[in-house]
């Protein structure tokens, strides 16, 4: 049995840069070497350059756990992204995604928002975060080959709020 979440999730600040760099790591999802990208994103929300994004953390003991970012599809009638969702590994399975994506979606939902999509990549080593998905309600609405690299494709999940 799993043991229920017992964090707190709020809003990211810009000393939370490092543990969510450090958790993108730890979360055995991203490479040390492709934090480079995150690190800009996080940068670029703290300096006010992205007012519409948001990091939201998710802490347990005063340690950041997990993270997720969401910013809002250009072009779009209340469509939003989620670019980033990681969860520690030695936190993980313990329901403390789930809790940090269902907060997202409910402050989407409060906000009137319409749509969220997720992409993720198709390698057999995302296979669980593909599930995870699926399993809070996630639809695979489409799939698009060798976009990352050559075999490895791109899949885009959607909800509606």
């Amino acid at each position: 049995m799993t043991e229920k979440p017992s964090a707190a999730i709020r809003p990211a600040a810009a000393d939370d840069q490092s543990a969510i760099l450090d958790l993108a790591v730890a979360s055995g999802l991203f490479q040390q070497d492709e934090t480079a990208v995150l690190a800009e994103m996080l940068a670029d929300v703290f300096n006010g350059q992205l007012p519409d994004h948001h990091w939201i953390v998710l802490e347990n003991a005063a340690t950041v756990i997990a993270a997720a970012y969401v910013a809002p599809e250009v072009m779009s009638d209340r469509a939003w992204n989620l670019y980033f969702i990681a969860v520690a590994r030695r936190h993980q399975g313990r329901g403390h995604g789930t809790t940090l994506l269902a907060h997202v979606e409910g402050v989407l939902r409060k906000r009137g928002e319409r749509l969220l999509l997720i992409e993720t990549s198709g390698l057999e080593g995302f296979a669980a975060t593909r599930r995870f998905y699926r399993g809070n309600g996630y639809e695979e609405e489409a799939r698009i080959r060798d976009f990352y690299r050559a075999g490895e494709d791109k899949i885009v999940f959607r909800k509606l709020l």
